[in-house]
């Protein structure tokens, strides 16, 4: 029994140093992305000006399901919507991680690891110089705090298939539908007061300016509450067929929804 004792304290010492290892190198790889792959064209400018043309705007809260009421000139008193920089995916990278699994959040080894994944799949997806207008990732920006505290992605880009062009990094075995609006994710400490909406509304704005008639978005099956907060802004469940369809399968019981854009 002791040398089966032993045997498993031995594991897990390896299975711990490798995790540390692994946080090490890529740590390693993130600093070097950070200093070697800044891309030029980053800008700091404000996108937008809320619209007054609403007195309120409702807040999806993802973790409370709660909805809550801030004022339009509130919110423009408070907070940016823009895009985001380069240097700001380290924090965007953590938020994500905070809003999509908070089961880490008490976990100081894998945290920091699933941070650096985020990290590592936010650069590399980065809208680089030729995707700026179809591809945006927006921040809400708290003035007071000047904090970022949300997150969300609009991609409009149709990337080529493997199929078609086997031999391109950036090609996808699957082309998911587009505008695509995901990684929608608040601070903890500022959800309930209409940032969620708020970038939604935004990114169906951007979507417009891009031509687009549509925009899509995945919801988890489970998540009632957001299907029906949702529908309240115009989004409908979607029967996928094609490439929608296979899309959908790749994404562990996500419902599509789909709004036309007037």
């Amino acid at each position: 029994m002791s040398d089966i004792m032993k045997m498993g304290k031995l594991i897990r010492v390896a299975l711990l140093s490798a995790s540390f290892f692994f946080l090490y190198a890529r740590s390693l790889t993130v600093i070097g992305n950070l200093h070697q792959r800044r891309p030029a064209h980053v800008r700091a400018s404000c996108l937008k000006s809320m619209p007054a043309t609403s007195a309120t705007a409702s807040s999806i809260d993802k973790e409370t399901h709660d909805i809550d009421t801030t004022s339009t000139s509130q919110f423009q008193n408070e907070y940016t919507i823009r895009e985001a920089l380069y240097s700001e995916l380290q924090v965007i990278a953590s938020l994500v991680t905070a809003g999509f699994h908070p089961e880490l959040d008490s976990n100081p080894i894998l945290r920091p690891i699933r941070v650096l994944l985020e990290l590592d799949r936010l650069q590399n997806n980065f809208p680089y110089p030729g995707d700026e207008n179809r591809h945006l990732y927006l921040v809400c920006e708290a003035k007071k705090d000047k904090k970022v505290v949300a997150f969300c992605d609009i991609d409009a880009r149709i990337p080529a298939k493997k199929k078609e062009n086997p031999f391109s990094p950036f090609a996808s075995i699957v082309n998911r539908p587009h505008p695509y609006f995901s990684d929608l994710t608040v601070d903890p400490n500022y959800r309930r007061k209409g940032i969620a909406s708020s970038l939604v509304e935004e990114g169906e704005r951007l979507a417009k300016e891009m031509n687009c008639q549509e925009m899509y978005l995945g919801v988890a099956s489970t998540n009632t509450v957001a299907l029906d907060l949702y529908s309240n802004m115009g989004y409908e469940i979607i029967v996928p067929t094609g490439d929608i369809l296979e899309f959908v399968k790749r994404q562990e019981g996500v419902r599509m929804l789909r709004r036309t854009l007037n």
